[in-house]
Formats: structure tokens, sequence, C-alpha cells
């Protein structure tokens, strides 16, 4: 009996690493998609991952990855995910069968420098997946990997590559790079702050102006960008999904590309000031006394007064100035700098409700749990016209849609759906554009069929509103 419980306890604590093991693997995946090796961020990440391979090897057993029968195993032993931890299988999964990876095997004397190249080396994108496990062997050895075992996958597990796969994955490949671009800048222009230099706005208005040029062809992409929120809630995230909001909502209103790379720079360091308040303030859990809320209200003071450093001030940087100044005024200008000011620019307005929206649906505010998105347009629309300007609102509201991109649902008939796209068409706005990822017995649907909902062939409706924080669910790689 004692042998048998033994026995038991040790299955079950394998099976915890092992989903471990998943789980700081598929957050290393999703985290090199916005930052470069080396970052802080990855190698936090890679050493988590390391630590859990090292435990694993203490128990006399092999840290290996098997995709078998659609399943993950760790060696033998078959790692059910449960709903908290849904989405790091699936990703990894998808991912082995993209390389037509049948088993990872991290060997203990595997590397921080190891996983580093390897992790990007299975996020570049392929356009001939035919021969993809030779390519990815060859490379491997290119670029000197070690303590890594790859196997190669069996023919009927292989993800067939649809039409539609494609075209996501290709959408992903121009929009995501550009993405980690924009925090890559935000990085570099903080180390410029905290340093004492000028900024320079060559390499941010550059940046800006190529996601200008996307929001044309790929709008529904950067939009989902904006949920990408799952792993990081740093402030370079907010400045860049603030800065894509805000043009969704400048392009929609017919701002011209001139006038919208004012907004877009306008909205990217509409938070800079926030350099010069004490850390221990902005992390602090809880609310603030009236002395360190009244330093805090200081921030876009601190953010006119940098970017007024700039080596000759011109329109485009009077604009930037503008839309910092005013972006926590209000609409009713109940907010602050409390100053007697009394005409508020349309840059302040739009990053205003970019600003807010954004806020409440992450997490970075200290002892807040994020709202979901439809809740927080609750929240904004019972304060539309009063802290927000009701036509720029209901603008907002039509490119997000009701149901923002990203949103969780769950339809009558059982099956789960994410949000990918919405109707330009107010009477539509309940009715969006959604993935079905799961039917109605709960099993993942591969390819992830796109239906809109109201329309003659879809006659699903909405039963709820899902929370995906509640799940630790990445909805962003749905679209």
């Amino acid at each position: 009996m004692t042998l048998e419980m033994d026995r038991d306890h040790s299955v079950d604590e394998l099976a915890r690493l092992g989903k471990t093991l998943v789980s700081h693997f598929f957050v290393l995946l999703k985290s090199s998609v916005n930052y470069g090796a080396g970052h802080a961020a990855i190698v936090q990440r890679v050493g988590n991952l390391l630590e859990v391979v090292r435990a694993i090897a203490g128990k006399d057993d092999d840290a290996s990855l098997i995709l078998k029968g659609g399943h993950l195993y760790l060696g033998e032993l078959r790692l059910r995910p449960d709903i908290a931890t849904f989405e790091g299988p699936r990703y990894v999964m998808e991912l082995m069968r993209r390389h037509h990876l049948g088993r990872i095997t991290f060997g203990p004397g595997v590397t921080s420098a190891d996983l580093q190249r390897f992790v990007y080396l299975l996020q570049e994108p392929q356009e001939d997946e035919s021969e993809a496990f030779q390519r990815l062997l060859e490379a491997v050895q290119q670029r000197g990997i070690g303590n890594l075992e790859l196997d190669l996958l069996r023919e009927d597990e292989v993800l067939t590559m649809t039409p539609q796969l494609r075209r996501i994955r290709g959408a992903g490949d121009k929009v995501r790079p550009l993405y980690r671009k924009l925090l890559s800048t935000m990085d570099e222009v903080a180390a410029e702050v905290a340093s004492g230099r000028r900024l320079r706005l060559r390499e941010s208005k550059r940046v800006v102006q190529q996601i200008i040029d996307l929001l044309y062809t790929h709008e529904t992409d950067l939009l989902g960008l904006s949920t990408m929120r799952s792993h990081d809630s740093s402030s370079q995230h907010h400045a860049a999904n603030v800065c894509i909001l805000s043009l969704l909502v400048g392009k929609r209103i017919g701002m011209n590309k001139f006038h919208l790379c004012e907004l877009g720079l306008a909205a990217l360091f509409h938070d800079i000031g926030n350099c010069d308040v004490p850390a221990e303030i902005l992390d602090k859990p809880g609310e603030l006394s009236a002395g360190e809320r009244e330093l805090m209200e200081k921030h876009p003071l601190y953010g006119v007064r940098k970017v007024m450093k700039l080596k000759g001030l011109d329109d485009l940087t009077a604009r930037i100035i503008t839309g910092i100044f005013e972006h926590h005024l209000m609409a009713d200008f109940s907010g602050y700098p409390r100053v007697g000011y009394r005409k508020l620019g349309l840059l302040g307005r739009i990053i205003s409700i970019a600003d807010s929206y954004d806020g409440l649906t992450s997490s970075r505010v200290s002892g807040r749990a994020a709202y979901a998105p439809h809740k927080a347009l609750r929240v904004m629309l019972s304060q539309s016209g009063k802290s927000y300007d009701q036509a720029l609102l209901k603008v907002f509201v039509s490119c997000v849609g009701i149901h923002p991109v990203g949103s969780l649902l769950l339809l009558d008939e059982k099956d789960i759906a994410v949000v990918v796209g919405n109707s330009e068409d107010p009477a539509q706005w309940d009715n969006p554009l959604v993935r079905i990822i799961a039917d109605r017995e709960g099993r993942e649907t591969e390819g992830g069929e796109v239906i809109a909902l109201g329309s003659p062939g879809s006659p699903q409706t909405i039963t709820a509103i899902l929370d995906p924080y509640l799940y630790d669910l990445d909805v962003s790689r749905y679209f």
C-alpha cells in the first residue's frame, strides 16, 4: 500500500513538472515574439525553464516533450491539460507540428544560450514546410545549438496548412515583428531618458509611419496585438497599445498620414513623464496618499518638459506636447493637471480614450485585476460626455467592437470562440466575426473555422462572455 502511494505521488509530481515545463516553454516562446535575445524578460524566462529541466533530471527522467496522438507527453506520461493550462499545450503542439517535430529533449547540460537560439529559430517564418524538420536540424547545427535532441514527427500528426492558416500566419509575419520593433524603440527611449540624454524622434517616427502603412492592410491584426498582455504588463506594451488604438481611431475619422504620424508619436510618448515619478509610487499596491497622488499627477507636465528639450521645437513637437499635456484632462476638465485650461485638442481627446481602455483591460495598476474588454467599454460608455468625448468614444467602440477583437465567447451551441473581427455597421456590432477554438464537447478545433455571427449561414448567437484572464489564455494567437 505504501509503495503504491509513493508511486502515485511520484507520478503526480512528474505530471506537475511536465505541465510546468510546457508552461515555461510556452511563455518563453511568446516572449520571444516581443523581445530580442539577451533582454531581461527573456533571460528570466529561460532561467525558469532551465530550473524545471534540472528538476526533472533530478528525478532521473528525461525532459522530453513528445507529440503523439494529438497529445503532449513527458516521456511516457501523458500531460492532461486542464482549463487553466489550455493555451500552452495547444501552442506548443502546433509549433511542433509546423516544424514536424515529434520529440524535443532538453538535455541536462542545455544552456541559456542554447535555449535562446532555439526559441528564436522556432519562431522564424517558413515559406515551404515540406522539408521543415530537415531544415530545422541543419539550422540547429549551423547555429551551434547543443544539448537538445530532436525527432521527426509521424506523418499522420503533421498539421495541414490550409490557405486560411497560411494567410493568418503571413499577416503575423508582418505585424508581430513591427510590434516588437515598437517595443524595442520604447526600450531605447526609456534608456535615453534614464541617462539624461535628449529624446530622439527619428527612429520612433519611422516605426510609427510603418504602423500607419500597415493600418491600411492589416487593421484587425494590429488591433489584435493590443490584447497581447497575458505575460507582460510593462509600460512599453502600454505605450505601444495606446499608439495602435489611437491610430485606429484617427484613421477611422479620416485623418491623413501626416496627421496620423503626429497622433501616433503623441500617443507613444504620452506617459514619458512617468520616468520622473519614483518607481515606488508607480508600482505601489493599493491607494496612494494625497502627496503621492499629487506627485504622480505631475507626469504629464514632466513629459512636456522632456519633449521641450528636443533640439528645435516645430509643429510636430508642439502636437506631441499637446497630446501629452491633455491625455488626463478628461472631456469635462475634471482630470489633471489642474490648471486653467479650457480647450481640449483632438489628439488629447483620442489618446485619453485609448489610454483609459488599455489601462482598464490590463493589470498595470498594482493590486487591481484587469477588466474584460466588454466590461471596460461598459465602464467607459457610462462616462460618455463626461470623462470622454461622446462622438470619439462612439468611433472607438466602432473600431474595437462591443465584443472587441480577442474577446472569448460561449455560443448557444456550446462552441467556444474568439472574436477576430467586427463590422463597421453599427447595426451589426453585436454580431462579430469569430473563430471557433473548441466544440461543444470541449475538443479543440484544429485550424479554427471562422464564421460571421448573425449571418444567414451562421445562426449561432452569443450565450456568455468568458474572461480569458481567468484561464491564462492568450487569445492573440487566434488572429
